[in-house]
C-alpha cells in the first residue's frame, strides 16, 4: 500500500507535462528554475539541520522511501528532470518523457504491488508491462512511431537495477533517444 500512496504523488507531477500544453516554454522555465531552486534549497537545508529533516519527514514520511530521509528526494529529481526536459528537449519530447515516470511508472509499481507474480530481479514482468502499455499511448499519440521507441526506453529503463534515481533517469533518458530520433 506504501507504494501505491507514494505513486499517487507522481499525480501531482502530472501538473508539470499537462501545462506544457498550455503555457510556453517562456513562462514554464522560470516556473519550473524556481521549484528546481526550491526543491535543491530544501534538501541542502536538511542535509544540514536535523531537526529540518525530522520535521519534514514528520509531514511528507508517508510518502517517501527510508532512504530518502538521508539522501535525495524523488521529487527533487523529478524537479531537476522536469527542469532539464523543458530546457533541453522540444515540447512534446519533454510532456512524453515527464508522462512517461507520472503515469508509466506509476502503473508498473500499481499493477506489480498488485497482480506481480512474475519476478525481474526486484520488479515484476506485470508491472513492467503495464508501464510499457501506458507508456506507448502516450508516446504513441503524441509522437508517433518515435514516442513507441521512447516507450520501450522508459520501461526498460525503469526495469534496470541503476543506482539513478528513476524520477530522473526516465524522462531524461528515454527524452535524450526521443530527441536524437526525431
Amino acid at each position: 500500500m506504501f507504494e501505491v500512496n507514494r505513486k499517487l504523488i507522481h499525480i501531482v507531477g502530472f501538473c508539470v507535462p499537462f501545462s506544457y500544453f498550455f503555457l510556453s516554454r517562456q513562462v514554464l522555465i522560470p516556473i519550473c528554475g524556481v521549484i528546481c531552486f526550491c526543491s535543491i534549497v530544501i534538501e541542502v537545508t536538511r542535509f544540514h539541520s536535523p531537526r529540518f529533516n525530522t520535521f519534514l519527514f514528520r509531514i511528507i514520511g508517508q510518502f517517501t522511501r527510508d532512504r530518502e530521509q538521508q539522501g535525495i528526494t524523488g521529487a527533487t529529481y523529478y524537479f531537476i528532470a522536469a527542469f532539464v526536459s523543458i530546457v533541453c528537449f522540444s515540447r512534446l519530447v519533454a510532456i512524453a518523457g515527464m508522462f512517461f515516470l507520472v503515469m508509466g511508472d506509476s502503473a508498473a509499481a500499481v499493477v506489480g504491488t498488485r497482480f506481480g507474480t512474475h519476478a525481474v530481479g526486484e520488479k515484476s514482468l506485470e508491472g513492467s508491462l503495464a508501464c510499457l502499455t501506458v507508456c506507448s499511448v502516450i508516446g504513441g499519440i503524441l509522437l508517433g512511431w518515435t514516442g513507441l521507441l521512447g516507450a520501450v526506453i522508459a520501461t526498460l529503463i525503469e526495469l534496470a537495477p541503476l543506482p539513478v534515481d528513476d524520477n530522473l533517469r526516465i524522462p531524461l533518458l528515454s527524452g535524450f533517444i526521443m530527441h536524437i530520433v526525431s
